[in-house]
Protein backbone atom coordinates (compact mmCIF):
# COMPACT_ATOMS: atom_id res chain seq x y z
CA UNK A 1 0.00 0.00 0.00
CA UNK A 2 1.51 3.19 -1.09
CA UNK A 3 1.27 6.55 0.68
CA UNK A 4 -0.70 9.33 -0.98
CA UNK A 5 1.67 12.10 -1.98
CA UNK A 6 0.49 15.71 -1.82
CA UNK A 7 0.99 17.13 -5.21
CA UNK A 8 1.16 20.82 -6.18
CA UNK A 9 0.44 22.24 -9.49
CA UNK A 10 3.35 24.22 -10.86
CA UNK A 11 2.66 27.81 -11.93
CA UNK A 12 3.13 28.59 -15.55
CA UNK A 13 5.81 31.16 -16.42
CA UNK A 14 3.15 33.64 -17.67
CA UNK A 15 1.20 33.43 -14.42
CA UNK A 16 4.27 33.95 -12.30
CA UNK A 17 5.27 36.93 -14.40
CA UNK A 18 1.82 38.50 -14.06
CA UNK A 19 1.86 38.03 -10.27
CA UNK A 20 5.26 39.60 -10.05
CA UNK A 21 4.13 42.62 -12.08
CA UNK A 22 1.05 42.98 -9.92
CA UNK A 23 3.09 42.91 -6.72
CA UNK A 24 5.50 45.49 -8.10
CA UNK A 25 2.63 47.70 -9.16
CA UNK A 26 1.07 47.44 -5.71
CA UNK A 27 4.39 48.32 -4.07
CA UNK A 28 4.76 51.29 -6.41
CA UNK A 29 1.22 52.50 -5.70
CA UNK A 30 1.80 52.08 -1.98
CA UNK A 31 5.04 54.06 -2.17
CA UNK A 32 3.33 56.80 -4.19
CA UNK A 33 0.43 56.89 -1.74
CA UNK A 34 2.78 57.14 1.24
CA UNK A 35 4.76 59.91 -0.53
CA UNK A 36 1.57 61.86 -1.18
CA UNK A 37 0.41 61.42 2.39
CA UNK A 38 3.82 62.28 3.80
CA UNK A 39 4.05 65.50 1.80
CA UNK A 40 0.43 66.57 2.21
CA UNK A 41 -0.19 69.84 4.05
CA UNK A 42 -3.39 68.32 5.44
CA UNK A 43 -3.20 66.35 8.66
CA UNK A 44 -3.95 62.62 8.07
CA UNK A 45 -4.50 60.32 11.08
CA UNK A 46 -5.33 56.60 11.25
CA UNK A 47 -6.99 55.16 14.36
CA UNK A 48 -7.31 51.48 15.09
CA UNK A 49 -10.57 50.11 16.41
CA UNK A 50 -9.42 50.83 19.98
CA UNK A 51 -9.17 54.53 19.07
CA UNK A 52 -5.39 54.74 19.20
CA UNK A 53 -3.22 56.43 16.61
CA UNK A 54 -1.46 53.93 14.34
CA UNK A 55 -0.29 56.46 11.75
CA UNK A 56 0.02 60.22 11.53
CA UNK A 57 1.72 62.15 8.70
CA UNK A 58 4.48 64.80 9.15
CA UNK A 59 1.92 67.61 8.76
CA UNK A 60 1.22 67.17 12.48
CA UNK A 61 4.30 69.25 13.23
CA UNK A 62 3.28 72.28 11.15
CA UNK A 63 -0.38 72.05 12.21
CA UNK A 64 -0.16 71.20 15.93
CA UNK A 65 3.55 71.45 16.77
CA UNK A 66 4.08 67.75 17.62
CA UNK A 67 6.43 65.30 15.93
CA UNK A 68 4.81 62.15 14.47
CA UNK A 69 6.69 59.86 16.82
CA UNK A 70 5.26 61.73 19.82
CA UNK A 71 1.73 60.83 18.74
CA UNK A 72 1.99 57.20 17.56
CA UNK A 73 0.13 54.98 20.05
CA UNK A 74 -1.55 57.96 21.75
CA UNK A 75 -5.29 58.22 22.14
CA UNK A 76 -6.89 59.61 19.01
CA UNK A 77 -9.08 62.07 20.90
CA UNK A 78 -6.53 63.41 23.41
CA UNK A 79 -6.08 66.75 21.61
CA UNK A 80 -9.75 67.35 20.82
CA UNK A 81 -11.49 70.34 22.41
CA UNK A 82 -14.27 69.18 24.80
CA UNK A 83 -16.94 70.94 22.72
CA UNK A 84 -16.07 68.75 19.71
CA UNK A 85 -15.39 65.46 21.50
CA UNK A 86 -18.90 64.01 21.18
CA UNK A 87 -19.05 64.68 17.43
CA UNK A 88 -15.72 62.92 16.79
CA UNK A 89 -16.41 59.94 19.07
CA UNK A 90 -19.86 59.44 17.53
CA UNK A 91 -18.36 59.67 14.04
CA UNK A 92 -15.64 57.15 14.96
CA UNK A 93 -18.15 54.66 16.40
CA UNK A 94 -20.41 54.94 13.36
CA UNK A 95 -17.60 54.33 10.88
CA UNK A 96 -15.99 51.57 12.97
CA UNK A 97 -19.24 49.64 13.17
CA UNK A 98 -20.49 50.05 9.62
CA UNK A 99 -18.29 49.26 6.65
CA UNK A 100 -20.77 51.03 4.38
CA UNK A 101 -21.04 54.22 6.39
CA UNK A 102 -20.56 57.37 4.30
CA UNK A 103 -17.86 59.98 4.87
CA UNK A 104 -18.66 62.27 7.79
CA UNK A 105 -17.58 65.93 7.60
CA UNK A 106 -17.40 68.66 10.20
CA UNK A 107 -15.37 71.39 11.87
CA UNK A 108 -13.34 70.75 15.03
CA UNK A 109 -10.82 72.43 17.31
CA UNK A 110 -7.57 70.74 18.37
CA UNK A 111 -5.09 71.78 21.02
CA UNK A 112 -1.71 72.99 19.74
CA UNK A 113 1.46 72.09 21.56
CA UNK A 114 1.90 75.77 22.51
CA UNK A 115 -1.47 75.71 24.31
CA UNK A 116 -3.45 77.44 21.60
CA UNK A 117 -6.33 76.11 19.55
CA UNK A 118 -6.40 75.34 15.83
CA UNK A 119 -9.57 75.14 13.77
CA UNK A 120 -9.76 72.31 11.23
CA UNK A 121 -12.18 70.98 8.65
CA UNK A 122 -12.33 67.19 9.07
CA UNK A 123 -13.50 64.39 6.80
CA UNK A 124 -13.80 61.01 8.59
CA UNK A 125 -13.98 57.72 6.64
CA UNK A 126 -13.06 54.07 7.18
CA UNK A 127 -10.55 51.68 5.65
CA UNK A 128 -12.27 48.35 4.92
CA UNK A 129 -10.73 44.97 3.99
CA UNK A 130 -12.88 41.88 3.24
CA UNK A 131 -15.91 43.83 4.42
CA UNK A 132 -14.28 44.38 7.81
CA UNK A 133 -13.28 47.81 9.09
CA UNK A 134 -9.53 47.90 9.77
CA UNK A 135 -9.01 51.61 10.59
CA UNK A 136 -10.80 54.91 10.74
CA UNK A 137 -9.03 57.73 8.85
CA UNK A 138 -9.26 61.40 9.72
CA UNK A 139 -8.31 63.93 7.01
CA UNK A 140 -7.97 67.39 8.58
CA UNK A 141 -7.45 70.72 6.77
CA UNK A 142 -6.22 73.67 8.90
CA UNK A 143 -8.58 76.66 8.46
CA UNK A 144 -7.49 78.61 11.55
CA UNK A 145 -6.28 81.67 9.63
CA UNK A 146 -9.37 81.66 7.44
CA UNK A 147 -11.66 81.53 10.46
CA UNK A 148 -9.65 84.26 12.22
CA UNK A 149 -9.87 86.45 9.13
CA UNK A 150 -13.61 85.82 8.89
CA UNK A 151 -14.01 86.66 12.56
CA UNK A 152 -11.97 89.86 12.17
CA UNK A 153 -14.08 90.79 9.14
CA UNK A 154 -17.28 90.28 11.09
CA UNK A 155 -15.92 92.39 13.93
CA UNK A 156 -14.98 95.18 11.51
CA UNK A 157 -18.37 94.97 9.87
CA UNK A 158 -19.99 95.27 13.29
CA UNK A 159 -17.83 98.29 14.07
CA UNK A 160 -18.76 99.93 10.76
CA UNK A 161 -22.41 99.13 11.38
CA UNK A 162 -22.27 100.77 14.80
CA UNK A 163 -20.51 103.80 13.33
CA UNK A 164 -22.95 104.25 10.45
CA UNK A 165 -26.00 103.68 12.64
CA UNK A 166 -24.88 106.04 15.41
CA UNK A 167 -23.17 108.87 13.54
CA UNK A 168 -25.13 112.12 13.23
CA UNK A 169 -24.19 112.33 9.55
CA UNK A 170 -26.06 110.27 6.98
CA UNK A 171 -24.13 107.84 4.79
CA UNK A 172 -25.66 107.10 1.40
CA UNK A 173 -24.47 105.06 -1.58
CA UNK A 174 -25.86 105.74 -5.08
CA UNK A 175 -25.39 103.85 -8.31
CA UNK A 176 -23.58 105.60 -11.17
CA UNK A 177 -26.86 106.89 -12.61
CA UNK A 178 -27.94 108.42 -9.28
CA UNK A 179 -31.23 106.58 -9.81
CA UNK A 180 -30.83 103.86 -7.19
CA UNK A 181 -29.88 104.23 -3.53
CA UNK A 182 -28.07 101.02 -2.66
CA UNK A 183 -27.52 101.97 0.99
CA UNK A 184 -28.58 104.65 3.45
CA UNK A 185 -27.78 104.73 7.16
CA UNK A 186 -30.70 104.57 9.65
CA UNK A 187 -30.08 108.13 10.89
CA UNK A 188 -31.99 109.23 7.77
CA UNK A 189 -35.17 108.92 9.84
CA UNK A 190 -33.95 111.56 12.29
CA UNK A 191 -32.94 113.89 9.47
CA UNK A 192 -35.74 113.65 6.91
CA UNK A 193 -38.41 111.53 8.64
CA UNK A 194 -38.23 108.62 6.19
CA UNK A 195 -37.47 105.01 7.08
CA UNK A 196 -34.52 103.30 5.42
CA UNK A 197 -36.90 101.40 3.14
CA UNK A 198 -38.67 104.60 2.10
CA UNK A 199 -35.42 106.49 1.54
CA UNK A 200 -33.85 103.76 -0.61
CA UNK A 201 -36.88 103.81 -2.92
CA UNK A 202 -36.64 107.55 -3.58
CA UNK A 203 -35.08 109.27 -6.60
CA UNK A 204 -33.06 112.50 -6.53
CA UNK A 205 -36.14 114.33 -7.84
CA UNK A 206 -37.97 113.33 -4.66
CA UNK A 207 -35.01 114.02 -2.38
CA UNK A 208 -34.02 117.53 -3.52
CA UNK A 209 -35.70 120.85 -4.21
CA UNK A 210 -35.66 121.84 -7.93
CA UNK A 211 -32.77 124.32 -7.58
CA UNK A 212 -30.65 121.84 -5.62
CA UNK A 213 -31.47 119.06 -8.08
CA UNK A 214 -30.23 121.21 -10.94
CA UNK A 215 -26.98 122.11 -9.17
CA UNK A 216 -26.33 118.52 -8.03
CA UNK A 217 -26.97 117.14 -11.53
CA UNK A 218 -24.61 119.69 -13.08
CA UNK A 219 -21.87 118.90 -10.57
CA UNK A 220 -22.21 115.16 -11.23
CA UNK A 221 -22.18 115.67 -15.02
CA UNK A 222 -19.07 117.84 -14.76
CA UNK A 223 -17.34 115.17 -12.67
CA UNK A 224 -18.23 112.41 -15.15
CA UNK A 225 -16.72 114.55 -17.92
CA UNK A 226 -13.60 115.00 -15.81
CA UNK A 227 -13.42 111.23 -15.29
CA UNK A 228 -13.70 110.68 -19.03
CA UNK A 229 -10.82 113.09 -19.64
CA UNK A 230 -8.48 110.90 -17.60
CA UNK A 231 -7.17 113.90 -15.62
CA UNK A 232 -9.33 113.48 -12.51
CA UNK A 233 -7.84 112.84 -9.08
CA UNK A 234 -9.41 109.51 -8.05
CA UNK A 235 -9.17 110.45 -4.36
CA UNK A 236 -10.91 113.82 -4.67
CA UNK A 237 -13.86 114.77 -2.48
CA UNK A 238 -16.68 116.96 -3.78
CA UNK A 239 -18.48 119.43 -1.50
CA UNK A 240 -21.86 120.98 -2.18
CA UNK A 241 -24.68 122.52 -0.14
CA UNK A 242 -28.15 121.28 -1.06
CA UNK A 243 -31.73 121.69 0.13
CA UNK A 244 -33.55 118.41 0.85
CA UNK A 245 -37.23 117.58 1.12
CA UNK A 246 -38.53 116.06 4.38
CA UNK A 247 -41.47 113.73 4.90
CA UNK A 248 -43.47 116.39 6.78
CA UNK A 249 -43.23 118.79 3.81
CA UNK A 250 -40.47 120.97 5.25
CA UNK A 251 -36.97 121.33 3.83
CA UNK A 252 -33.53 121.26 5.40
CA UNK A 253 -30.12 122.42 4.23
CA UNK A 254 -27.33 119.87 4.13
CA UNK A 255 -23.63 119.87 3.33
CA UNK A 256 -22.74 116.88 1.16
CA UNK A 257 -19.23 115.44 0.87
CA UNK A 258 -19.14 112.97 -2.02
CA UNK A 259 -16.50 110.61 -3.39
CA UNK A 260 -16.56 107.92 -6.05
CA UNK A 261 -16.45 104.23 -5.13
CA UNK A 262 -14.09 102.38 -7.51
CA UNK A 263 -13.31 98.84 -8.64
CA UNK A 264 -9.84 97.27 -8.82
CA UNK A 265 -9.22 99.11 -12.10
CA UNK A 266 -10.08 102.47 -10.49
CA UNK A 267 -13.27 102.69 -12.55
CA UNK A 268 -16.13 104.47 -10.70
CA UNK A 269 -18.88 102.05 -9.64
CA UNK A 270 -20.95 104.25 -7.36
CA UNK A 271 -21.08 107.45 -5.32
CA UNK A 272 -20.58 107.55 -1.54
CA UNK A 273 -21.97 110.61 0.21
CA UNK A 274 -21.67 111.88 3.77
CA UNK A 275 -24.46 114.33 4.51
CA UNK A 276 -24.56 116.75 7.43
CA UNK A 277 -27.55 118.85 8.48
CA UNK A 278 -26.51 122.54 8.35
CA UNK A 279 -29.97 124.08 8.61
CA UNK A 280 -29.17 125.88 11.86
CA UNK A 281 -25.94 127.21 10.39
CA UNK A 282 -27.71 128.46 7.27
CA UNK A 283 -30.34 130.19 9.38
CA UNK A 284 -27.63 131.81 11.48
CA UNK A 285 -25.84 132.92 8.32
CA UNK A 286 -29.08 134.41 7.00
CA UNK A 287 -29.66 136.30 10.27
CA UNK A 288 -26.07 137.53 10.15
CA UNK A 289 -26.51 138.66 6.54
CA UNK A 290 -29.69 140.53 7.44
CA UNK A 291 -27.87 142.20 10.34
CA UNK A 292 -24.94 143.15 8.12
CA UNK A 293 -27.31 144.46 5.46
CA UNK A 294 -29.02 146.58 8.10
CA UNK A 295 -25.69 147.88 9.39
CA UNK A 296 -24.53 148.49 5.85
CA UNK A 297 -27.62 150.58 5.13
CA UNK A 298 -27.09 152.54 8.33
CA UNK A 299 -23.42 153.00 7.44
CA UNK A 300 -24.36 154.13 3.92
CA UNK A 301 -26.83 156.62 5.36
CA UNK A 302 -24.12 158.04 7.61
CA UNK A 303 -21.79 158.35 4.63
CA UNK A 304 -24.45 160.16 2.62
CA UNK A 305 -24.86 162.68 5.44
CA UNK A 306 -21.08 163.25 5.46
CA UNK A 307 -21.00 163.69 1.68
CA UNK A 308 -23.91 166.11 1.73
CA UNK A 309 -22.21 168.16 4.46
CA UNK A 310 -18.98 168.40 2.44
CA UNK A 311 -20.73 169.39 -0.77
CA UNK A 312 -22.83 172.04 1.00
CA UNK A 313 -19.61 173.72 2.15
CA UNK A 314 -17.89 173.29 -1.25
CA UNK A 315 -20.44 173.38 -4.07
CA UNK A 316 -17.71 173.38 -6.72
CA UNK A 317 -16.76 169.85 -5.76
CA UNK A 318 -20.40 168.72 -5.74
CA UNK A 319 -20.51 165.27 -7.29
CA UNK A 320 -16.70 164.98 -7.41
CA UNK A 321 -16.56 162.29 -4.77
CA UNK A 322 -19.36 160.15 -6.23
CA UNK A 323 -17.92 160.41 -9.77
CA UNK A 324 -14.47 159.53 -8.46
CA UNK A 325 -15.98 156.59 -6.58
CA UNK A 326 -17.75 155.29 -9.69
CA UNK A 327 -14.60 155.55 -11.81
CA UNK A 328 -12.47 153.91 -9.10
CA UNK A 329 -14.97 151.03 -8.89
CA UNK A 330 -14.94 150.62 -12.68
CA UNK A 331 -11.11 150.56 -12.72
CA UNK A 332 -11.05 147.97 -9.92
CA UNK A 333 -13.53 145.80 -11.81
CA UNK A 334 -11.48 146.09 -15.01
CA UNK A 335 -8.42 144.95 -13.02
CA UNK A 336 -10.29 141.84 -11.84
CA UNK A 337 -10.45 142.66 -8.12
CA UNK A 338 -13.00 140.72 -6.10
CA UNK A 339 -16.41 142.23 -5.44
CA UNK A 340 -15.77 142.94 -1.77
CA UNK A 341 -12.66 145.03 -2.51
CA UNK A 342 -14.51 146.87 -5.26
CA UNK A 343 -17.27 147.77 -2.79
CA UNK A 344 -14.67 149.03 -0.30
CA UNK A 345 -13.04 151.20 -2.99
CA UNK A 346 -16.42 152.69 -3.92
CA UNK A 347 -17.20 153.41 -0.27
CA UNK A 348 -13.82 155.09 0.26
CA UNK A 349 -14.31 157.06 -2.94
CA UNK A 350 -17.54 158.73 -1.89
CA UNK A 351 -15.92 160.10 1.30
CA UNK A 352 -12.27 160.48 0.25
CA UNK A 353 -12.39 164.27 0.75
CA UNK A 354 -14.20 164.15 4.11
CA UNK A 355 -11.17 165.80 5.72
CA UNK A 356 -12.06 169.02 3.89
CA UNK A 357 -14.65 169.59 6.59
CA UNK A 358 -11.77 171.06 8.61
CA UNK A 359 -10.76 173.47 5.82
CA UNK A 360 -12.43 176.92 5.87
CA UNK A 361 -15.16 177.20 3.23
CA UNK A 362 -13.70 180.42 1.83
CA UNK A 363 -10.47 178.59 0.97
CA UNK A 364 -12.33 175.72 -0.70
CA UNK A 365 -14.33 178.14 -2.87
CA UNK A 366 -11.60 180.75 -3.47
CA UNK A 367 -11.65 181.67 -7.20
CA UNK A 368 -8.05 182.87 -7.35
CA UNK A 369 -4.77 181.06 -6.85
CA UNK A 370 -4.22 179.71 -3.34
CA UNK A 371 -1.36 180.91 -1.19
CA UNK A 372 1.19 178.37 0.03
CA UNK A 373 -0.37 178.44 3.51
CA UNK A 374 -3.86 177.89 2.08
CA UNK A 375 -2.60 175.03 -0.07
CA UNK A 376 -0.92 173.47 2.98
CA UNK A 377 -4.25 173.58 4.81
CA UNK A 378 -5.95 171.77 1.94
CA UNK A 379 -3.19 169.16 1.84
CA UNK A 380 -4.00 168.32 5.45
CA UNK A 381 -7.43 166.98 4.45
CA UNK A 382 -6.02 163.45 3.88
CA UNK A 383 -4.61 163.30 7.41
CA UNK A 384 -7.73 164.88 8.89
CA UNK A 385 -9.94 162.40 7.06
CA UNK A 386 -7.88 159.55 8.53
CA UNK A 387 -8.27 160.95 12.05
CA UNK A 388 -12.03 161.28 11.57
CA UNK A 389 -12.46 157.69 10.36
CA UNK A 390 -9.73 155.67 12.09
CA UNK A 391 -12.02 154.49 14.90
CA UNK A 392 -14.96 153.77 12.61
CA UNK A 393 -15.74 150.03 12.44
CA UNK A 394 -15.86 148.95 8.82
CA UNK A 395 -15.21 145.80 6.74
CA UNK A 396 -12.66 147.83 4.73
CA UNK A 397 -9.59 149.95 5.67
CA UNK A 398 -11.42 153.17 4.73
CA UNK A 399 -9.35 155.46 6.94
CA UNK A 400 -6.03 154.20 5.51
CA UNK A 401 -7.28 154.32 1.90
CA UNK A 402 -8.28 157.96 2.36
CA UNK A 403 -5.01 158.73 4.18
CA UNK A 404 -3.02 157.50 1.16
CA UNK A 405 -5.04 158.70 -1.84
CA UNK A 406 -2.66 161.61 -2.56
CA UNK A 407 0.49 159.49 -2.29
CA UNK A 408 2.43 158.81 -5.51
CA UNK A 409 4.42 155.80 -6.73
CA UNK A 410 7.76 157.69 -6.74
CA UNK A 411 7.27 159.03 -3.21
CA UNK A 412 6.48 162.61 -4.28
CA UNK A 413 2.94 162.59 -2.88
CA UNK A 414 1.62 163.65 0.51
CA UNK A 415 1.22 163.58 3.47
CA UNK A 416 3.75 160.76 4.22
CA UNK A 417 5.73 160.48 0.98
CA UNK A 418 4.90 156.77 0.65
CA UNK A 419 6.02 155.00 -2.52
CA UNK A 420 5.55 151.75 -4.46
CA UNK A 421 4.19 148.83 -2.48
CA UNK A 422 3.89 150.98 0.63
CA UNK A 423 0.70 152.36 -0.92
CA UNK A 424 -2.49 150.28 -0.77
CA UNK A 425 -3.77 149.14 -4.17
CA UNK A 426 -7.13 150.68 -3.24
CA UNK A 427 -5.40 154.04 -2.72
CA UNK A 428 -3.49 153.75 -6.01
CA UNK A 429 -6.80 153.20 -7.82
CA UNK A 430 -8.51 156.08 -6.02
CA UNK A 431 -5.55 158.37 -6.79
CA UNK A 432 -5.93 157.87 -10.56
CA UNK A 433 -9.73 158.24 -10.42
CA UNK A 434 -9.38 161.42 -8.30
CA UNK A 435 -6.93 163.05 -10.74
CA UNK A 436 -8.93 162.16 -13.86
CA UNK A 437 -12.23 163.40 -12.40
CA UNK A 438 -10.66 166.60 -10.98
CA UNK A 439 -8.98 167.56 -14.28
CA UNK A 440 -12.12 166.84 -16.27
CA UNK A 441 -14.33 169.00 -14.00
CA UNK A 442 -14.71 172.74 -13.41
CA UNK A 443 -12.93 174.30 -10.42
CA UNK A 444 -13.30 177.77 -8.79
CA UNK A 445 -9.79 178.73 -9.93
CA UNK A 446 -9.92 177.27 -13.48
CA UNK A 447 -12.28 175.94 -16.14
CA UNK A 448 -12.43 172.23 -17.01
CA UNK A 449 -9.33 170.84 -18.70
CA UNK A 450 -11.26 168.02 -20.41
CA UNK A 451 -11.07 164.25 -20.31
CA UNK A 452 -8.36 164.05 -22.99
CA UNK A 453 -6.00 166.18 -20.91
CA UNK A 454 -6.79 164.01 -17.90
CA UNK A 455 -5.98 160.70 -19.62
CA UNK A 456 -2.83 162.22 -21.16
CA UNK A 457 -1.70 163.21 -17.66
CA UNK A 458 -2.00 159.72 -16.22
CA UNK A 459 -0.53 158.11 -19.36
CA UNK A 460 2.49 160.45 -19.30
CA UNK A 461 3.16 159.67 -15.64
CA UNK A 462 2.36 155.96 -15.74
CA UNK A 463 4.82 154.07 -13.55
CA UNK A 464 6.15 157.39 -12.17
CA UNK A 465 3.31 159.00 -10.25
CA UNK A 466 0.60 156.45 -10.93
CA UNK A 467 0.48 152.63 -10.80
CA UNK A 468 0.96 151.18 -14.31
CA UNK A 469 -1.73 148.50 -14.01
CA UNK A 470 -4.24 151.05 -12.72
CA UNK A 471 -3.46 153.50 -15.54
CA UNK A 472 -3.77 150.76 -18.18
CA UNK A 473 -7.19 149.74 -16.84
CA UNK A 474 -8.35 153.37 -16.77
CA UNK A 475 -7.13 154.08 -20.34
CA UNK A 476 -8.91 150.93 -21.56
CA UNK A 477 -12.17 152.12 -20.00
CA UNK A 478 -12.09 155.50 -21.76
CA UNK A 479 -10.46 154.55 -25.09
CA UNK A 480 -11.88 151.09 -25.74
CA UNK A 481 -15.06 150.78 -23.70
CA UNK A 482 -16.45 154.30 -24.00
CA UNK A 483 -16.58 155.04 -20.26
CA UNK A 484 -17.96 158.48 -19.41
CA UNK A 485 -17.97 160.51 -16.20
CA UNK A 486 -21.59 161.09 -15.19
Amino acid sequence: MTKNKKTSKAKSPDTAEKQKNTEEKLRYEEQRFRACVAHSSDLIVLLNLEGNITYINPAIESVLGFKPEEMIGAGGFDLVHPDDLKFLVDSFNTLAGDANAPVIKGEIHLHHKDGGLRTLEVAVSNLVHSNVVESVIFNCHDITERRQAAKALLEREEQYRLITENTVDTITIFDMNLHIVTYVSPVIRNRRGYTVEEATSQTLIQMLTPDSLERASKLFADQLALEASGTADPKRTLLIELEENCKDGSTIWVEVAATFLRDNNSKPTGLLTLTRNITDRKRAEQRLKETLDSLSKAFASTIKVMVATIEMRDPYTSGHQSRSADLAGAIAMEMGLDQDRIEGIRMAGVIHDIGKLSVPAEILTKPSKLTSIEFSLIQEHSRTGYEMLKDLESPWPLAEIIYQHHERMNGSGYPRNLKGDEILMESRILAVADVVEAMASHRPYRPTLGIEAAVEEIEKNKGILYDSAVVNACLKLFREKGYQLN
